[in-house]
């Protein structure tokens, strides 16, 4: 990832989105990704609350999305190599995330404040619920094929 989030993100370590441990799903690979998430959508707030510019924040939005991209990538080929059961839901909720990414890019080129604005609520809202409602589903299915 680039310096420039990190440098945002320790600049002033104020967590938007404090991690709990019910957002552990019990694969290690996935908490850490999901942390790294966060972090990057805690960027987004201090480009935004700071005024850094249009230039940073999308930069930090397109990380954001970019990093998304790959965990979305590395759970779906987790879950197909184990034959999850609920990987196309799976798929059908990341794609959805996606098409609704697409919307506040699109609404960032006419409306600046209020598309990245939105983009953050967006990414924020969306990631809890789907580690709380999608993800914690997989973590006992990955764990049980392991031990199989």
């Amino acid at each position: 990832m680039g310096g420039l989030v990190y440098h945002i993100a320790q600049g002033e370590r104020m967590s938007v989105i404090k991690w709990r441990d019910s957002y552990n799903t019990g694969v290690a690979q996935f908490d850490q990704e999901h942390h790294k998430i966060i972090e990057l959508i805690d960027s987004m707030y201090v480009a935004l609350r700071d005024k850094l510019g249009s230039e940073v924040v999308e930069k930090v939005c397109r990380e954001a999305i970019t990093y998304t991209e790959v965990h979305f990538t590395n759970e779906e080929q987790a879950m197909s190599s184990i034959s999850y059961p609920e990987l196309e839901e799976h798929k059908v909720e990341h794609l959805r995330m996606k098409k609704e990414v697409e919307k506040f890019q699109t609404l960032i080129t006419t409306n600046f404040t209020e598309g990245a604005t939105g983009l953050y609520h967006f990414l924020r809202d969306w990631l809890i619920n789907h580690i709380l409602v999608c993800d914690k589903k997989y973590g006992p299915y990955l764990q049980e094929m392991k031990e199989s």
